[in-house]
């Protein structure tokens, strides 16, 4: 729970809007309140959610609100 705080408002600082980070055995779901992410921002969200959980980039779904 405290990988997924500390991601969710390192996200939310960087300016993405309604972030939801879930932390699982298989690895990370990100959910961003944006409809759509640049290949720049995607890049942000796996950076930052990789140094807060320890979990590889390959291991993180990232969701906008329009492709749940």
């Amino acid at each position: 729970a405290e990988k997924e705080t500390a991601s969710e408002i390192l996200l939310e600082s960087k300016g993405f809007q309604d972030v939801v980070v879930s932390v699982h055995a298989a690895g990370v779901d990100v959910v961003v309140g944006d409809t759509e992410l640049s290949e720049a921002q995607r890049a942000q969200i796996e950076d930052i959610v990789t140094r807060k959980t320890n979990v590889a980039a390959e291991n993180i779904i990232i969701s906008t609100v329009s492709n749940q």
